[in-house]
């Protein structure tokens, strides 16, 4: 859960393998560069459960490869709880 004064993002998309992953890793990078990463708990997830368990996409670890933005991702449904601690 974030704590009080925290700030706090859940990337969503369809299956939580390509846009949602990446929009992660890319914001994570992004407060990381800036500093701030303490300040943010960051996290996607999916609305279907077609890919759950799955590794994000390859094209899309390959773009982040290809930018240096680390990407460590196992895709996972949107649950009630994200909605408690976001």
């Amino acid at each position: 859960m974030a704590t009080a004064g925290s700030k706090s993002v859940l990337f969503v998309c369809l299956g939580n393998i390509c846009r949602s992953p990446i929009a992660e890793a890319v914001f994570r990078k992004l407060v990381s560069d800036e500093g701030v990463s303490h300040e943010w708990k960051i996290d996607s997830a999916a609305t279907s459960t077609y890919e759950i368990g799955n590794p994000p996409d390859y094209r899309g670890q390959s773009c982040m490869r290809k930018h240096d933005v680390s990407m460590s991702h196992t895709a996972r449904q949107v649950m009630y709880l994200h909605f408690i601690c976001y």
